[in-house]
């Protein structure tokens, strides 16, 4: 056990100093290789001297490095991030004839775009390859694989083999593109409706489909006139994987899996599923498959080539029309079942009434049984068994002389039990995705824990080649741009979904075990924070199943920890992070663990009774008791198995809330599945699935509700003077503002009008509050778009003002829209909070804004926004109209108590207020203003002299401002009453939820957790907002779409705010996060597949240089001027000779355990910038040190500890990763990049944009220039930022808050110079002080010693 005095802190801090005491990693095994091929690149394309091409030195690569090398995937990254293609390959085939470009030359290209897609940068390959290029490239493969296939000879050096691997490999990286034109182009031709022609000659499967689709024989003859010159690839590619599946050499295997990869991506997009489908369905893949040998072998690339042929399997079945897409439901999938096996039964009936009379007469529901189907055909001979299989277009003659025992025949026809088992396949019941859904428990287990495919998924990035050059392949979907159906969009989410927290609860347990240390007498010698030994465990109630289930009803069992012994940050932990309907983790930590999850139910006392959440006080004692639940379908699976799993379960283990959500999202998920209502509007669907035309979703309007956008007439002419030069005022420019559009074509008017305020007098405290924000063009448009219907996309790049923009597009929704209600989102409760402050900010009354989930008590606000906030004030706000409407009374002499409910204030409206105002205000037109003033029958209400103007206008309309105002006292009443009938907290929270609250605000995270109440409870929306869209997983943006049934309302715009050109969401499994695309973020997709898009062009929060770094990402990204001309911004930064500085540092990276990069020598010298800054003057909480790995930031933290806490002047800085920092700036950033072997995951485009965009007025990179130079996608940013050279330029005699009209520079070249720098200015800054030096560890270079 821990002592009390334990830190948290620890485990980080030991691990820092551990790794900055080892000696600085070689190379490794590899440096060799690699400098080899770097002396080459600097030779041929890299020099000074310009690019030597030669197609003797691409052969002699290919020989050597990479064949020569068993395809090593060190070389060819090594040789991808030296430019070797687009600096030397790819220029030379362009300038080079077709006839003249070898063989060796085409399959580098091939080699380096397969390396790119598996880095996740062939973007900019597909930019490359422009126009007819990339189609000269496609036909020269397409020619190639012909010759591999029917030759079967080496090509280009490469085995044949290999080279089939290599154009597979390239084939999944193009269809996974298909929105790139050009590749979509080519793509294509290999899966038209030409392929139908390679179909069995009988062609029964084919003219079932024209018969059901009969344009589709029109097209077909079309075809024949001018027939696909690519169409005959993919059968050709199938017969020779038929071919592969039976040669028995090991090798062999490796191919038909990634091959089996290509097949389950064409038939996991609808527009090349379309006509591959009934292809693989005449070629009996699956079938020939199922009987090779490798599917019964027990080798682990056996596996997962069944794994494969499982997802192949479900792709070649799943319930969707293949030609024209319509989804089906259960029902519908059943329905084409039965009418299939019932076509069987006519078919059979018909040509062999006697023999199969006993299949006619069977039941469907029988049929799809394969052993009751099997039993009736086996009454056929094998003549009549084949002759039945061509009548309903089962192949019986096999593609290839195929040599396996038992499967093919005489004259090439398959084997009678080959024939059955095709039978069986073709006719068998399939379960729908859904019913697979249901069974899964959401809790992983250690069956999934511990499995293979969560162990390859981690270890993705580093697989090497083994046998042949073939990337690893995982049995996960893939998130592309496209799916079948929502079904398969929401089946695919939730199985990566569970793999990643399942990878997530793996790397806690793990951790957890590491900590406890569990010994050979089942205690444990040491102790974790998050994990501890359980004091009993019991499972104390067994419900009995439900009418129609085996499963029980309820399992619940009961708790107890032992807190004694833990420190009480600890306890408090326990205690306050343990909630009802958290989930818990219990292991066994013995082998085998048995892993099991489950969910708190309640809090128990030492008499076992259920504890009051809500109660005051903390427990006593050091016992914890939980009754927690089990799911019942696993329970009832562990029973049935003869292993004691929860008699070995000694361990409970709780998650940060933040990563806790798993359970609610997976059953929110399969919820979904189930629904039998469209979960989407029907504008929406469409191109959601990735189909549709992109741009129907933009709908305009010719007459747009702008309130208070625009700040005067001046800024409306700004804003629009280049689209429209004739704009119109309707007399004078007032808010709120409504301007009427021109059509299109029309070339007229811009007509802006303003709706009349209103007036509620001269009563200040209701007066309106008023944007001061002078939006640009750019913001103006994207606020104009999102008050259309439709969705809405708006990049906003790095200070562009997303936020203000945000806020601007809610405030004119609410007005323009007084009876709909706004959804907001983010993914995260920071920025909620920030922009749900902004918005309290606004004209909008509190009462119709309302903030969901824990992070409301970290609001900036005066007011409470929670749900028991709001009813707090609603009943407190009532109190005080209340006793208003008691004073009224008063004021009028009229006696009793009004003010005692709001029923009684409403009589008292009725009876009192308005019989007195009706007859005054018939009057008033005919009344002098002396009369206005003194019949008004209010005046005593007021506390202030409401009629100061002797205009007669202007008294009328005071008169008629302060009955408006007296009005609206009672309409808030009205609005209230219900409040004071509902009986309690619980009712009148969800009253305010579904009827009041027309601003509602949450995280994601908190739409999925609470999801099946807002269904139950009604609630209704018509508008999303989401800011940071981009950071959101695709799954957590589509659930917050469907919070309401679609009976009745429906949704009518979804604004989405974010940067696809910034980070993405986390994924922290890379083989998910790269081969299943899992971090690719709904707002993406949509960019991706064509959505008009609106995109921020000032920005506002850099100085214009360190701008400049990063503005080349985005379309015409410019300064806010002269906001980044003046102040801060123009002047000069003290110490430092330019505002951005590159760094060139010869440190070495190391590698203390997986993952966890670090640096000594730049740890060291960015914490001695951070030093010197510090002695400048700089303020600490100004400065902000970042790095790019989390051993980096444990290595920093540590450095900062030892230099900087013997002197408190130093303080601290922030210090963070690039990934943690996304969303937040400092004025001054030190950036450290560790790596000095590769580039690393700051490649990664997104991630070097929000490393370059943190910083405001000073930006200072420390890195290996070699490494970083020669990037290509890294180029034009390292470029800018060695604008002024790569070596540190101090000013040392300056200081900060001070300009010197004279500057004297000092050049920095290395880790030891800067810390003799610094050493000498720490003296010179204690002997200013009056204190003597300073002993032990001050020195700045005691690390040397």
């Amino acid at each position: 056990m821990p002592p009390k005095s334990s830190s948290g802190r620890g485990g980080r801090g030991q691990r820092g100093r551990k790794a900055a005491q080892q000696p600085r990693a070689t190379a490794g095994a590899n440096s060799a290789e690699m400098d080899e091929i770097e002396v080459l690149a600097n030779k041929l394309w890299l020099g000074n001297k310009g690019v030597k091409w030669s197609d003797e030195s691409v052969a002699d690569i290919m020989r050597t490095h990479i064949v020569g090398k068993q395809y090593a995937r060190s070389s060819l990254q090594t040789l991808e991030r030296l430019q070797y293609f687009e600096l030397y390959l790819w220029a030379n085939y362009l300038s080079t004839d077709d006839t003249l470009v070898s063989d060796a030359h085409v399959m580098s290209i091939l080699l380096m775009a397969n390396e790119k897609y598996q880095q996740g940068v062939i973007t900019s390959m597909w930019g490359a390859m422009e126009g007819e290029a990339f189609g000269r490239l496609f036909d020269r493969v397409v020619c190639m694989t012909r010759s591999i296939l029917s030759t079967g000879t080496d090509i280009g050096f490469v085995d044949a083999l290999s080279a089939r691997s290599v154009v597979v490999q390239f084939l999944i990286a193009c269809f996974g593109s298909l929105e790139t034109e050009n590749v979509r182009t080519a793509c294509m031709a290999l899966t038209s409706l030409a392929l139908w022609e390679h179909i069995d000659d009988t062609r029964v499967l084919v003219e079932a489909e024209f018969e059901r689709m009969p344009q589709l024989r029109k097209f077909a003859k079309h075809l024949k006139k001018k027939p696909s010159v690519n169409g005959d690839l993919l059968p050709a590619l199938l017969r020779d994987f038929i071919a592969m599946l039976f040669t028995g050499d090991s090798r062999c295997l490796t191919y038909c899996t990634k091959f089996i990869e290509l097949l389950v991506d064409l038939e996991s997009q609808l527009a090349t599923r379309r006509y591959v489908n009934l292809l693989l369905v005449d070629y009996q893949i699956l079938d020939l498959c199922q009987v090779s040998e490798w599917y019964r072998n027990d080798l682990l690339v056996a596996k997962r080539f069944r794994d494969m042929v499982g997802m192949l399997r479900g792709r070649v079945y799943f319930q969707v029309d293949d030609v024209s897409g319509l989804a089906m439901t259960e029902a519908e999938a059943k329905d084409r079942h039965y009418r299939h096996v019932a076509e069987l039964q006519i078919m059979a009936f018909r040509v062999f009434p006697r023999e199969l009379e006993a299949l006619a007469l069977s039941s469907v529901a029988a049929l799809g049984d394969s052993a009751v189907l099997t039993e009736h055909l086996e009454a056929l001979d094998d003549s009549g068994l084949r002759r039945l299989a061509g009548l309903v277009g089962i192949r019986t003659r096999s593609l290839l002389p195929i040599t396996a025992s038992g499967i093919v025949q005489e004259e090439g026809m398959y084997g009678r039990e080959f024939v059955l088992d095709a039978f069986a396949e073709r006719y068998r019941v399939r379960a729908t995705v859904a019913d697979q859904v249901r069974e899964i428990s959401p809790y992983p287990s250690e069956s999934l824990l511990f499995s293979e495919i969560i162990t390859e998924t981690d270890q993705f990035s580093k697989q090497q080649f083994s046998d042949t050059i073939s990337y690893p392949v995982l049995p996960v979907p893939k998130l592309n741009l496209q799916f079948l159906t929502l079904h398969d969009y929401l089946a695919r989410c939730f199985e990566l979904y569970r793999l990643e927290c399942a990878y997530d609860i793996r790397e806690n347990i793990e951790d957890a075990v590491r900590r406890l240390q569990p010994n050979d007498v089942g205690g444990f010698d040491g102790w974790a924070r998050m994990a501890m030994p359980m004091h009993s465990f019991n499972v104390v109630d067994v419900q009995k199943p439900r009418v129609g289930e085996r499963a029980p009803s309820k399992v619940r069992a009961d708790i107890c920890i032992d807190l004694a012994n833990y420190a009480e940050s600890v306890v408090m932990e326990w205690d306050s992070e343990v909630r009802p309907r958290d989930v818990l983790i219990l292991f066994g930590s013995r082998n085998p663990r048995f892993v099991r999850g489950c969910e708190v139910e309640c809090r128990l006392d030492i008499n076992g009774k259920p504890v009051d959440e809500f109660a005051s006080g903390r427990p006593s004692g050091t016992l914890r008791n939980l009754r927690v639940l089990f799911d019942t379908h696993q329970y009832q699976v562990d029973l049935a198995s003869d292993k004691d799993v929860y008699a070995s379960l000694n361990v409970v283990m709780r998650r940060r809330p933040q990563e806790n959500n798993f359970k609610a999202v997976l059953e929110t998920v399969r919820d979904l599945m189930t629904s039998s209502v469209d979960l989407l509007p029907e504008w929406l669907t469409s191109t959601f699935l990735g189909y549709g035309d992109p741009k129907a979703l933009v709908r305009g309007s010719e007459r747009v509700y702008f309130g208070d956008t625009f700040v005067s007439a001046d800024h409306v002419r700004e804003t629009f003077a280049d689209q429209y030069p004739d704009i119109i005022f309707d007399e004078v420019f007032g808010k709120p503002c409504v301007i009427e559009f021109p059509s299109l074509d029309s070339g007229g008017s811009l007509r802006v009008t303003s709706e009349p305020a209103v007036d509620f007098g001269p009563i200040e405290s209701i007066r309106r509050k008023e944007n001061t924000v002078r939006f640009t063009s750019a913001q103006v448009a994207a606020i104009r778009a999102a008050s259309q219907p439709g969705l809405t996309l708006v990049v906003g790049p790095p200070g562009t003002g997303k936020t203000d923009v945000a806020v601007q597009i809610i405030s004119n929704l609410y007005h323009a829209h007084p009876r709909q209600t706004i959804l907001l989102l983010t993914h995260s409760n920071q920025a909620l909070n920030q922009l749900f402050e902004k918005i309290i900010a606004l004209d909008i009354e509190p009462r119709h804004l309302l903030r969901l989930g824990h992070g409301e008590e970290d609001l900036d606000a005066e007011e409470r926004y929670s749900k028991a906030g709001r009813v707090e004030s609603y009943l407190e706000r009532r109190r005080e109209l209340l006793a208003l409407v008691q004073r009224l009374a008063e004021a009028l002499d009229i006696p009793g108590d009004f003010g005692y409910t709001c029923d009684n204030a409403r009589l008292f409206f009725i009876a009192h207020v308005r019989m007195r105002w009706e007859p005054y205000y018939r009057r008033i037109s005919a009344m002098d203003v002396e009369n206005v003033v003194a019949g008004f029958p209010f005046t005593r209400f007021f506390d202030i002299p409401i009629f100061t103007s002797s205009d007669r206008a202007a008294a009328i309309r005071v008169a008629e401002g302060c009955y408006r105002y007296i009005e609206s006292i009672f309409d808030e009443l009205g609005d209230i009453q219900p409040f004071e009938l509902l009986r309690n907290n619980s009712e009148r929270s969800n009253y305010l939820l579904t009827n009041q609250a027309r601003i509602v605000a949450m995280t994601c995270t908190h739409a999925a957790l609470k999801r099946s109440e807002l269904i139950k409870l009604g609630f209704r929306y018509d508008t999303v907002v989401m800011e940071e869209a981009a950071q959101v997983l695709d799954i957590e943006t589509f659930i917050p779409l469907t919070l309401q049934s679609r009976r009745g309302r429906e949704l009518k715009r979804l604004v989405m705010i974010g940067d696809h050109n910034q980070l993405p969401p986390v994924v922290k499994n890379s083989g998910l996060r790269s081969y299943a695309n899992m971090e690719q973020s709904l707002f993406t997709r949509m960019v991706r597949l064509g959505v008009p898009y609106i995109e921020l062009n000032r920005q506002a929060r850099a100085r214009p240089e360190i701008a400049s770094l990063y503005r080349w990402r985005y379309r015409g990204l410019a300064d806010l001027e002269p906001h980044v001309m003046t102040g801060e911004f123009g002047s000069k930064t003290p110490g430092f000779v330019s505002t951005f500085q590159f760094v060139n540092l010869a440190g070495e990276e190391s590698e203390p355990s997986r993952y966890f990069y670090q640096n000594l020598d730049e740890a060291e010298f960015v914490v001695a910038l951070y030093q010197y800054m510090r002695l400048l003057g700089y303020p600490a909480e100004r400065i902000a040190i970042l790095t790019t790995y989390n051993g980096q930031r444990a290595l920093i933290r540590d450095v900062l500890d030892r230099r900087c806490k013997w002197l408190p002047y130093f303080g601290q800085p922030q210090v963070a990763t690039v990934d943690q920092y996304q969303g937040q700036q400092s004025d001054y950033v030190i950036l450290s990049l560790v790596r000095t072997r590769n580039v690393g995951h700051i490649r990664d485009l997104r991630r070097l944009t929000v490393a370059l965009s943190r910083a405001r007025l000073g930006l200072y990179v420390v890195g290996c220039r070699r490494v970083f130079e020669t990037c290509f996608e890294l180029q034009v940013a390292v470029q800018r930022l060695l604008a002024n050279g790569d070596q540190l330029l101090l000013c040392p005699d300056e200081r900060f808050g001070e300009q010197a009209d004279a500057r004297k520079a000092v050049v920095v070249e290395g880790v030891e110079d800067m810390g003799r720098l610094v050493y000498k200015m720490i003296e010179e800054h204690l002997e200013a002080d009056g204190q003597a030096a300073g002993d032990g560890d001050k020195s700045q270079s005691s690390d040397s010693d």
